[in-house]
């Protein structure tokens, strides 16, 4: 047998059904194109710019902490006997919560006596401070004059020492001219030369006229030690009248330091009162701050609730002027920030989605989001959650008219929130091979410098 040789397909030679299954050339040609554009498109996409993020969950908060929630207590314990809100009420601050009365019903005319007797304890108290201290300021003077007295007697004692010293010069001088003038008289009376010129009653008048000086001279030395014992006597006496004032003044400043502390104890009782007093009024609870009642904590049974001291009774959402949202970043994106933060001296632009508002935010293009909202990073905290996450506070910021956030009715503490925190500006290759490759976004660009001549830091010198 010979072998037939097949016959060659073309548009002469195919049959008809098979000219009409043929795909016809726009389609081969559009084909082409598509996977020209497939396999060109990963290398054009390259060179596409692309706005780094990072996404993180959070809610709505102010950024103030007293005006955030805040939960009200009982300052004292008893029954409560009245709510005036209830929950959703508006209050302003200052207005009624509850009232809760003591157990003890005629607690506060006791009270209010006890107050009275410690006012009449303390006016007693300072009068007795009052004489005290006057009973002190005579002492003193009683005792500066005892001892002038003393000093004003020992002074005398002292001078009468000297002129009993110059009484017995002046008693000893006559006593040696008087005995002078008995040896004379004596001479003249005995000697027989002249034949007795004084006779023996003038002699006799002569010896005792020098025994008479002779007792003086001892008188005065007797007046003397009598006048320097009398100086003794008054120096003893100015001690003695200083120790006795010292002593005086003592008692009377001890007898005043205790009536002070008496005054001292009944102050501090008086203000024990005033805080039982005070401590009391709390019973009517009041409204710390303008806002919305969010949650009644205690029930009001029959008859009326009993709660104790620092039991909550209430939860009240300020009215926020601040508001602020927090987001939880991962601690591997949280540095990035704070170099941003540090290198431009502002905190990155955040693109925001509040729950309740729909929205498309595209991560590398925020130009084409719609339905976000603006903000920048306010603040980053310094440690964690302990859980790894950073907190950081987003503030708002209007980039664009629709920025704008909704009104505090509508956009509340407490409505959760999703962020995208802007970084840098790359080219979507490096996006990719970053992703790929797991290495987290790079830090921010430097800020740039200020135009004019800026005097740059020279480096350090290292000595060797």
């Amino acid at each position: 047998m010979t072998a037939i040789d097949p016959i060659p397909f073309s548009d002469t030679t195919m049959l008809p059904t098979l000219r009409g299954l043929r795909s016809p050339s726009s389609a081969r040609w559009s084909a082409r194109m598509l996977g020209l554009a497939f396999f060109t498109a990963p290398f054009i996409l390259v060179f596409v710019p692309w706005q780094q993020t990072v996404r993180a969950p959070g809610q709505v908060v102010a950024f103030a902490p007293i005006e955030r929630k805040q939960v009200v207590t009982a300052l004292v314990g008893g029954q409560i006997r009245k709510w005036h809100v209830v929950e959703g009420s508006k209050v302003k601050m200052g207005d009624p919560i509850a009232d809760i009365d003591d157990n003890d019903a005629d607690l506060a005319e006791r009270l209010e006596s006890q107050r009275e007797f410690m006012y009449s304890r303390r006016k007693a108290a300072e009068e007795e401070v009052s004489e005290q201290d006057q009973g002190v300021k005579a002492q003193e003077k009683a005792a500066d004059a005892a001892v002038k007295a003393a000093k004003a007697n020992r002074d005398a004692a002292a001078s009468m020492v000297s002129v009993n010293e110059e009484a017995a010069k002046n008693a000893d001088f006559a006593y040696g001219f008087e005995n002078k003038r008995f040896e004379m008289f004596e001479k003249l009376f005995k000697d027989k030369t002249f034949g007795g010129l004084e006779s023996e009653l003038s002699r006799d008048e002569a010896k005792m006229r020098a025994d008479r000086a002779q007792t003086d001279t001892h008188r005065a030395a007797a007046e003397v030690k009598r006048a320097k014992a009398s100086l003794i006597t008054g120096e003893s006496l100015v001690l003695q009248a200083d120790a006795a004032g010292i002593n005086s003044v003592a008692t009377a400043r001890r007898d005043w330091r205790r009536a002070e502390q008496n005054l001292f104890s009944v102050e501090r009782d008086l203000q024990e009162m005033d805080s039982r007093i005070e401590r009391f009024k709390a019973r009517f609870v009041i409204s710390p701050v303008d806002g919305v009642v969010f949650r009644i904590s205690a029930n009001s049974g029959a008859g009326g609730q009993l709660v104790k001291e620092g039991d909550e009774l209430a939860v009240i959402v300020p009215d926020s002027s601040d508001r602020v949202v927090e987001l939880y970043v991962d601690g591997v994106d949280a540095p990035l920030i704070a170099a941003h933060m540090d290198r431009t001296g502002v905190g990155p632009h955040v693109r925001l989605q509040f729950e309740g508002w729909p929205a498309v935010q595209f991560a590398g293009w925020p130009s084409v989001a719609t339905g976000t909202f603006g903000g920048r990073v306010r603040q980053l905290d310094p440690t964690d959650d302990g859980f790894g996450r950073f907190r950081i506070l987003v503030e708002p910021e209007s980039q664009y008219d629709e920025d704008e956030w909704p009104e505090g009715i509508y956009l509340r503490q407490g409505n959760r929130a999703v962020g995208w925190v802007f970084l840098n500006r790359v080219t979507l290759g490096f996006e990719l091979w970053r992703k790929f490759n797991g290495f987290p976004p790079v830090i921010a660009p430097e800020a740039p410098k200020k135009s004019g001549k800026e005097e740059v830091g020279k480096p350090p010198k290292i000595k060797l």
